[in-house]
């Protein structure tokens, strides 16, 4: 066995014969190459990207997408609002879609955009059409700084048509609204309407009066209508031939004092023509300056048998209130002619205008 000095140990020996590692630069030079390249590709394919975003954006094509997105994505709202309609007192923002809704449904992403002639100044006019309807009208401008810009031309009256009127024959004094907006007075016209059930009176300023309130075509839809008393109380309003009539709504009250008194007139007019009672019990019910008391009291009738009177059945229809002292209505009744032993019944019909004259109601005419 070979001598070996103290001071020299195994675990040294194991460590010297070993030879050291190599590092290899290559691997490393692929990696930064690779980096930088991927680096170098990207910055050249974002400035190609922006290359051709500039393209474009200076071609006339890219706004014509621009003001065709809308129409794409169905934003009605938006389509409404480039088209900046003139809002007014009776035409808000909703009436105005309620009449694209209306006119042009709900769905544009049918829309076509068709080039037109180019101006001048190098301005080129794009129309949208709606299947064969044209309904927006485009301006493509180019900028000095290049690029296009657009603007939507005004094509509003000739696609927001004003076509609704409204007219109303109404007691003076009613108010009449459109679209919760109150009419001025200068919208009553000229024209006059009038009602005939109290034309036997002599004097006139007795008779309803009444005005016409006449719009012309200042609407784009056909309006929400309400119209109250000067009081803001109920009116019943019918239509006819697109006209509108309005008249009060009488209260309870009302009617009930009204068929009282109307009840009261109709049998002491039945007794008259009977003879069962005089003119001079029957003229308190009657307007006296009216040709309908004249010919009352002129009236021939011809009754010579003894005889009593009953009633019965009282039905009242047709109350109309024209104003609070001015009522029309319909009653009818059964009334008993007795003649000993044989009773002759009769269907008694009356269609009465009763007017108040110093709390007191009385018949202005009446049509048997």
């Amino acid at each position: 066995m070979a001598y070996i000095p103290q001071h020299y140990y195994p675990e040294d020996a194991e460590k010297a014969s070993k030879p050291k590692k190599k590092i290899h630069l290559f691997p490393i030079f692929l990696l930064v190459l690779f980096t930088v390249l991927m680096y170098l590709s990207t910055l050249v394919w974002d400035y190609t990207w922006q290359q051709l975003e500039i393209y474009e954006a200076n071609h006339i094509k890219y706004a014509e997408e621009a003001f065709m997105e809308k129409y794409r994505l169905n934003e009605i709202d938006d389509i409404l609002d480039e088209k900046a309609p003139e809002y007014d007192r009776f035409n808000s923002r909703d009436e105005y879609m309620q009449y694209m809704l209306d006119t042009f449904g709900n769905n544009y992403t049918s829309a076509k955009s068709i080039k037109g002639k180019t101006l001048d100044d190098g301005s080129v006019l794009y129309d949208v059409y709606l299947g064969n309807i044209k309904f927006a009208e485009y301006i493509v401008t180019p900028k000095s700084s290049g690029g296009w810009t657009y603007s939507a031309e005004d094509l509003n009256d000739s696609l927001f048509v004003k076509t609704k009127s409204f007219k109303a024959c109404v007691p003076v004094g009613a108010k009449v609204y459109a679209n919760g907006i109150q009419l001025e007075k200068s919208y009553i016209s000229k024209e006059k309407y009038e009602i005939h059930d109290f034309d036997d009176l002599d004097d006139k300023t007795l008779i309803p009066q009444f005005e016409v309130y006449e719009t012309g075509n200042i609407f784009l839809n056909e309006p929400e209508i309400l119209i109250t008393c000067a009081d803001g109380g109920d009116m019943t309003v019918t239509e006819e031939k697109g006209v509108y009539y309005a008249l009060p709504v009488p209260t309870a009250e009302q009617t009930a004092e009204l068929k009282a008194a109307a009840e009261e007139a109709a049998i002491v007019y039945a007794k008259y023509i009977t003879k069962d009672t005089s003119f001079e019990s029957l003229k308190k019910y009657l307007v006296s300056d009216s040709e309908f008391y004249r010919r009352i009291k002129n009236f021939y009738h011809d009754w010579y048998r003894d005889h009593t009177v009953t009633y019965d059945n009282v039905e009242f229809s047709d109350i109309t209130m024209y104003n609070e002292n001015c009522f029309s209505l319909h009653i009818a009744f059964d009334y008993h002619v007795n003649i000993g032993y044989k009773v002759n019944d009769y269907d008694v019909e009356y269609t009465m205008c009763m007017i108040k004259l110093d709390g007191e109601w009385k018949i202005a005419s009446m049509i048997m």
